[in-house]
């Protein structure tokens, strides 16, 4: 949960694109410091720090667009939850190949701005991998679209992944164009007690192996006729595995940040872990640095989320996006 001293108390939730604009040019004209967002489920984990005067929420714009079940795209727009798309594409077998946390009470424009943590990043890359384009606001009010509703596409520069890694700082997100994926005809469970070097250890890939805590075994997930190497581990109930996956998400949900790393650490990860894509969640509190000694092996050469700061460019690419108007979050 957000602690209520980050969040100022005005909230403005508008329900549809012309009504987020508006209050965008409303914000402009009061010279008010305003952030886009969700329901703010991420907020405490990926912007601790922010502290707008107005928050201009997506939670009203969960309105799908179309599904082209034949190309396995969709659109829909940014405050829609992901546990709500999912419930949507079941009955055409499509998946949109993103398992993260905040499933159902966060949005698809935090979990793509944020980026949170995939736990099917080993099989469909991270999350903004399955974005192909998107609709934004400028601080302005401008509206302006980005990428496109194919796969493949080479219309110049890459204006969605510079707007997604912005963090709501140069546009507020409205809409999403998305990659999706076939379901798993058939899955199967497995449970090993040897988490440590998996990534040698396995022959044909898990579509999950993910471990609650340091002191849980590993669960791993199969589909479509794949298995374990012959004596790592056991086959349990679907159910058990699908609890282990619950728990583990919830483990990243709370952690105050994670990390990735290349190589499979020499030390057990004191949090929850995901060993096909070696991502950890880490139990110290980001404002804890340098990391806790027992941290210090894992992170030596690790990637953080959240980062320590914004990048050093982001503020200038704010004022060039709109030359006449206050940047998001200034």
């Amino acid at each position: 949960m957000v602690d209520s001293a980050l969040v100022p108390a005005e909230l403005l939730v508008p329900d549809s694109v012309e009504a987020f604009a508006e209050a965008l040019r409303a914000a402009q004209a009061d010279g008010a410091r305003v952030l886009p967002c969700g329901r703010r489920s991420r907020l405490a984990r990926h912007a601790p720090d922010a502290a707008p005067q107005r928050w201009l929420s997506t939670a009203a714009l969960h309105g799908v667009r179309w599904i082209d079940v034949a190309d396995q795209t969709c659109e829909v727009e940014a405050g829609l939850a992901p546990a709500a798309l999912e419930a949507l594409l079941a009955p055409h077998r499509l998946t949109l190949g993103v398992r993260a946390p905040c499933a159902g009470n966060g949005t698809l424009g935090g979990l793509f701005l944020a980026p949170d943590v995939s736990l099917l990043h080993a099989s469909f890359g991270p999350p903004r991998d399955q974005v192909l384009g998107a609709e934004w606001l400028l601080a302005d009010g401008s509206r302006v679209r980005s990428g496109a509703r194919v796969v493949k596409s080479v219309a110049g520069y890459d204006l969605t992944r510079l707007f997604l890694g912005s963090r709501g700082r140069l546009a507020a997100c409205t809409a999403l164009i998305l990659r999706l994926r076939p379901l798993p005809r058939h899955v199967a469970w497995w449970q090993t007690e040897t988490p440590l070097h998996w990534r040698a250890l396995r022959g044909a890939p898990a579509r999950f192996a993910v471990q609650p805590a340091a002191d849980r075994p590993l669960y791993l997930q199969y589909a479509d006729g794949d298995a374990p190497p012959d004596g790592i581990g056991e086959r349990i109930e679907d159910r058990n595995g699908e609890h282990a996956l619950a728990e583990t998400l919830a483990a990243f949900e709370s952690a105050p940040r994670r990390c990735a790393v290349a190589r499979a650490p020499a030390v057990p990860p004191r949090g929850a872990a995901d060993w096909n894509a070696l991502q950890f969640a880490l139990p110290t509190p980001a404002a804890d640095a340098p990391a806790r000694a027992d941290d210090a092996g894992l992170l030596a050469d690790a990637t953080l989320v959240p980062f320590p700061a914004d990048a050093a460019w982001l503020e200038e690419v704010a004022r060039a996006c709109t030359p006449d108007a206050r940047p998001l979050g200034t």
